[in-house]
């Protein structure tokens, strides 16, 4: 879950992996599939859950392009509708990748969700390197897929070319100085228009609830009665909709780095906030204490209030990056959080901070940048920006909040967050203005599942992208459902490097094994 780009930052909700690319799918030699569609569902989709994969080698070539795994690692494109409701209307495609098994495969194939909004599956799958251990990779095909409109699945496109993208990002205003919540909901109105243009009908369908429809199409086409699932932050809310629409159809389920299905965009905003303004007090901590060239003198407060001036610097100058893009607060804000994500990566804002305060910039443009997929030569890798707001706006977009709520909502974010509370706020203005949504009457009811498979929930309680809080309420929602604990800094846990929880996941998804309710798997140092 995230942020809108340009006058909103965006805080992508994600299991964080570089941007790469993917390739096209040739000869089949694993068919699965054949089966019949649900009892209930519309008519028309009997063809679609009887397709069988056409799995093959993913190569430069073909129709599925940028893809840069290994010999092993194989592609295929599983066909579904662009709308549920009229199955015999057009379709789509999603784009999917896996690691075959490196034994026999006895549990058949795990479905892996990066999240997102605007996450790449087969990225991740591309890039997975050591976050699947040997056991993991002996038990399981590792199977993931671009959700539908995103990246190599029929991805939606919103501006002429890179450099238009480029444009749109370097506006520097924040509602409440120069610009209004009515401007800002004109401009995402520009933004959607923009994308229906240059984008197919899956636009208007990008929605969390079509996506799970997709995950079950992708289960049969698997060749499985169930489907096991690992979903990442944004990926446990996919979880949470698949659970709630296919009860019968859970396997053994991980949600790590939960999202709650009921928080508002104003209360998904002061979580992050809070959660971010948190994380950047655990860096200040470490750098003073702990780093002999950290980029502050002073105390963690000093620290905290040289990165306020850097932001301040940014709106009251007029920066440029070596290429000559104008350097935004927007984007110095992102460039701070992106590496809060992980510990490991402490260093790196430590310089880029270093350098900022030297009024070199350039590090944490790059670091902006990162987070939405440009490359070194202005190209963008997916499309994750556009497709973020496509998702969130699609998912739920409240009407009833006045520019008044939204006001006092950005007073209280810049009290509790003074850091990043700025750039959070009026997010229902961005999507009161996107042309298209919500798809479902009630997009905020509870993760309700009535399934007889126990579900495991993974937290981490200084976790700044996803807090604790909305690993408990999902939960708590999801009624059957077992919550871990780690006790560490950091988005998402079982990438975390921490153990404790990958045994512990992993012992669930090889052999059913939950760990005891109230288990804490602590990181080292704690």
């Amino acid at each position: 879950m995230s942020h809108r780009p340009r006058r909103r930052m965006r805080l992508a909700a994600a299991l964080a992996v570089c941007a790469l690319a993917l390739s096209a799918c040739t000869d089949d030699d694993s068919p699965a599939g054949g089966q019949s569609a649900p009892e209930g569902a519309a008519q028309g989709m009997d063809e679609f859950y009887a397709q069988e994969l056409d799995w093959g080698s993913c190569e430069d070539s073909g129709g599925i392009s940028g893809f840069f795994g290994g010999d092993d690692q194989q592609c295929a494109q599983l066909t579904v509708p662009v709308d549920y409701s009229d199955p015999e209307g057009e379709t789509t495609t999603v784009a999917m990748a896996r690691l075959p098994s490196t034994g026999d495969a006895p549990e058949g194939a795990l479905v892996v969700n990066p999240g997102g909004p605007g996450g790449s599956g087969v990225d991740l799958i591309s890039q997975s390197g050591p976050l699947f251990g040997d056991d993991l990779r002996e038990g399981y095909d590792i199977v993931s897929f671009d959700p539908r409109g995103v990246s190599r699945s029929d991805e939606i496109q919103c501006f002429d070319d890179d450099a238009a993208l480029d444009a749109w990002r370097s506006q520097p205003s924040l509602v409440g100085q120069d610009i209004t919540a009515e401007d800002l909901r004109q401009e995402y109105k520009e933004l959607g228009e923009g994308c229906a243009e240059h984008s197919g009908p899956v636009l208007e369908h990008m929605d969390t609830a079509s996506v799970a429809k997709d995950l079950d199409v992708m289960r049969a086409a698997l060749g499985q009665d169930r489907t096991d699932y690992l979903g990442f932050s944004y990926g446990t809310r996919i979880g949470a909709e698949y659970a709630r629409q296919f009860p019968d159809r859970v396997g053994r389920f991980v949600l790590d780095g939960a999202v709650d299905p009921q928080a508002s965009n104003s209360e998904v905003a002061m979580g992050q906030a809070v959660g971010f303004e948190s994380a950047l007090r655990d860096f200040m901590e470490d750098c003073t204490q702990n780093s002999a060239d950290c980029f502050t003198d002073g105390s963690a407060d000093d620290g905290m209030e040289e990165v306020q001036q850097i932001l301040a610097r940014s709106a009251d100058e007029e920066i440029t990056g070596p290429d000559g893009r104008r350097v935004t607060p927007v984007q110095v804000a992102e460039g701070i959080i992106t590496p809060l994500y992980s510990t490991a990566t402490y260093p790196r804002l430590n310089q880029a901070l270093r350098d900022a305060s030297d009024g070199d910039y350039d590090a944490l443009q790059e670091l902006s940048d990162l987070n939405h997929g440009r490359q070194e030569d202005g190209t963008y890798h997916g499309n994750s920006t556009v497709a973020f707001s496509a998702v969130n706006c699609l998912d739920s977009t409240d009407d009833s909040v006045t520019d008044q709520d939204m006001a006092a909502q950005q007073q209280e974010l810049t009290e509790r967050a003074p850091t990043f509370g700025p750039y959070l706020g009026y997010a229902e203005a961005a999507c009161q203005g996107w042309p298209y949504g919500p798809v479902e009457e009630d997009p905020d009811e509870p993760a309700e599942y009535s399934g007889d498979s126990e579900i495991l929930v993974v937290g981490g309680t200084e976790d700044p992208a996803t807090p604790y809080a909305w690993s408990e309420a999902l939960t708590e929602q999801l009624g059957r459902a077992t919550l871990l604990t780690r006790e560490g800094m950091g988005h998402v846990s079982y990438s975390s490097g921490n153990g404790c929880i990958v045994e512990a996941v992993d012992a669930y998804l090889l052999e059913g094994i939950l760990p005891e309710e109230g288990t804490v798997c602590r990181d080292a140092g704690i």
